[in-house]
């Protein structure tokens, strides 16, 4: 059939709206952070090498058109057991490189030390035995590859969606979740780092997320039961919620706010962090761990991991192995609360 000029236009412009994604070049002495590719062949490697404990998985594409890798790691892996499920989730800021860094010690940690006979690998032996793991190294992966693009760091926080006016790129998915969206401490403003886009899950990031963890409902039961999320640079444990300065808003029960003041405190004396509300840092609307909390009851939490001395979201390679060895108890901690939250505050005959 032959096309009218004004049909190929149309056409040529539909292949036009989604640019090239950038191509990332690893910076000059910063190489042990990973790009892209790497993550998923560090993913890709794992299964290969523990197919009996880890699957890889996705959540769907970006608005580049990269699929947002994750990882399940549990005994049992092709089977959903009747067992807690934990997300950890990491650098939906883009320069937080620090986070999925962490996040990817995370899946060295349970992978290579399941079936070992020191106390190490007795302990995540026992959490992978009896826990569903999945880890998202990188959920913005467009704007983690834009960061490094051309070998330099651009200090890169969005995604890299253009805005409405076609005159600024990028949302932040962390302002752009559902749940109190377009309050305090996002902006309406396009240029802004804290833009919050036109709508609620406006970026298909946060769409992506919202729309896999939709998946995990069983009869009406999320079976997600406590979600992690890595950010930096703050040294923080943060817990809801963080659109409003009220610790026990109507919509928390003071047992709620009970038991993650404990889990935090408990957290922050493994990793050095300080503990606090999310609105004690400022206040931020749209946020996922106010959305997880408050649409399915997870139990959501947020490490900000240490700023680097001389380039607050790139730490050198000693000050990020430093911070990451002090999170391994703490992580490994929260995994083994995850069939009852509500344990450090006193609450497991109340609740669990």
């Amino acid at each position: 059939m032959k096309r009218t000029l004004p049909a190929l236009l149309l056409l040529i412009l539909a292949a036009l709206a989604v640019p090239a994604p950038a191509a990332a070049v690893e910076v000059k002495g910063f190489e042990y952070y990973h790009t892209y590719a790497e993550v998923k062949g560090l993913i890709d490697s794992k299964v290969a090498a523990r197919p009996n404990i880890a699957k890889r998985f996705n959540i769907g594409r970006t608005y580049q058109g990269r699929k947002i890798w994750g990882i399940k790691i549990s005994d049992n892996v092709g089977t959903n057991e009747n067992e807690p499920e934990i997300l950890i989730h990491a650098q939906i800021h883009a320069r937080e490189r620090a986070s999925g860094e962490l996040a990817i010690a995370i899946i060295h940690w349970l992978t290579d030390n399941y079936g070992g006979g020191d106390a190490l690998g007795q302990r995540v032996t026992s959490i992978v035995n009896t826990r569903e793991i999945f880890i998202i190294p990188v959920l913005n992966p467009d704007g983690a590859e834009f960061d490094m693009s051309g070998g330099t760091w651009h200090s890169w926080r969005k995604n890299r969606q253009p805005t409405p006016n076609g005159l600024y790129i990028g949302t932040d998915l962390n302002r752009n979740f559902g749940y109190k969206w377009g309050l305090a401490g996002s902006s309406g403003k396009q240029s802004s780092k804290n833009y919050r886009g036109p709508a609620p899950f406006s970026a298909p990031e946060a769409r992506r997320l919202r729309n896999w963890l939709a998946k995990r409902v069983v009869n009406g039961q999320q079976t997600i039961k406590v979600a992690l999320g890595l950010h930096s640079a703050g040294g923080l444990v943060l817990w809801p919620y963080s659109y409003t300065r009220a610790d026990v808003p109507p919509e928390m029960t003071q047992d709620d706010h009970a038991a993650y003041v404990a889990m935090g405190r408990e957290l922050a004396q493994r990793n050095g962090y300080t503990p606090e509300q999310g609105s004690d840092l400022y206040l931020v609307s749209g946020d996922h761990d106010d959305f997880m909390y408050h649409q399915w009851g997870i139990f959501t939490l947020t490490f900000e991991m240490r700023k680097g001395s001389a380039n607050r979201y790139y730490p050198t390679q000693n000050e990020l192995a430093k911070d990451i060895g002090n999170n391994r108890d703490a992580v490994l901690y929260y995994m083994e609360q995850a069939d009852c939250p509500y344990r450090p505050a006193g609450l497991a005959a109340e609740h669990c």
